[in-house]
């Protein structure tokens, strides 16, 4: 056998300078996010020795809070649910906001281009506002209460919830709507019998997922007077009442682990392709029968 030996050939990388466009661009991407990291740490003053002498005070705090009292369990829990209240009629109020507002918001359903751009900015103005900022504006026009926390809540999440809504309208099928204008059908009934029932689960988990943020958010509002549970533990806080802060702290843990297990499931059968058929109206397969001997 005869062995062909071939000549041995390496690929040789191109010499690059140290000081080429591309090392000196990354170069000074590091340093341009070095320098901006440290005006970041610098203006947040962050000081660990602070945080080492603040623990055993909290440490002392928290041994203060056992046992809880439990002789105001009956006040406590009527905030409580008065904050699951604030959070439920802010968020059905929203929805019904923008109902009307996300299909002008929407690329694919938007009449115009100046309606989208204006809707779109309006949704950027109500999010980008804190909730707890809509919170003070309220108790300053409305006065304190749980209905100043309810307008708080709504008017943020209209551009929350109308954000989410639009990226769930935005990338729909447009075979079924088109097919439905082929019929003579306008814009308006097309959405609704050929979009929406196609968004319609999205739609509803994404508003679960609003409500359980929102109870979320409005155990805070209180601090600021806007009613809730939120009161009761600034009014702990500011008398260093901590059996009466456990009290209230546990019902909030409580509260807001039972609404995210709950919007969670609720989620899971909304999006779940065995319930969505069903709900449709789909005929399932029967189990097969067991062959007989």
């Amino acid at each position: 056998m005869t062995i062909v030996s071939f000549d041995e050939r390496r690929y040789r990388e191109p010499a690059q300078s140290p000081f080429g466009w591309r090392n000196l661009r990354r170069i000074l991407v590091f340093l341009t996010v070095a320098l901006f990291l440290g005006a970041c740490f610098s203006a947040a003053k962050v000081d660990l020795g602070k945080l080492a002498d603040g623990l055993p005070k909290i440490a002392s705090w928290f041994t203060q809070m056992f046992p809880p009292d439990l002789r105001d369990i009956d006040q406590v829990l009527r905030d409580a649910f008065q904050t699951l209240a604030m959070a439920t009629v802010g968020t059905i109020g929203a929805l019904l906001v923008c109902i009307p507002l996300v299909p002008l918001a929407a690329r694919n359903t938007t009449p115009n281009l100046f309606v989208y751009r204006l809707v779109r900015a309006a949704f950027g103005v109500l999010r980008g506002t804190e909730i707890l900022v809509f919170a003070l504006i309220f108790v300053a026009a409305v006065g304190f209460g749980p209905f100043t926390g309810v307008l708080a809540i709504m008017f943020n999440m209209v551009g929350a919830l109308g954000k989410l809504l639009t990226e769930v309208i935005e990338p729909a099928d447009p075979g079924p709507v088109e097919a439905v204008e082929l019929t003579g059908a306008g814009p308006v009934r097309a959405f609704r019998y050929a979009m929406l029932p196609d968004v319609w689960p999205n739609i509803v988990a994404v508003t679960l997922y609003i409500w359980e943020f929102n109870v979320r958010a409005s155990t805070v509002l209180g601090i600021v007077g806007a009613g809730g549970i939120g009161q009761t533990l600034k009014d702990s806080i500011d008398l260093l009442d901590f059996p009466k802060m456990a009290t209230v702290l546990g019902i909030i843990l409580v509260m807001v682990i039972a609404i995210d297990m709950l919007s969670g499931y609720l989620r899971r059968l909304v999006l779940s392709p065995e319930t969505a058929a069903t709900r449709a109206g789909t005929p399932t397969r029967l189990p097969e029968a067991e062959p007989r001997a």
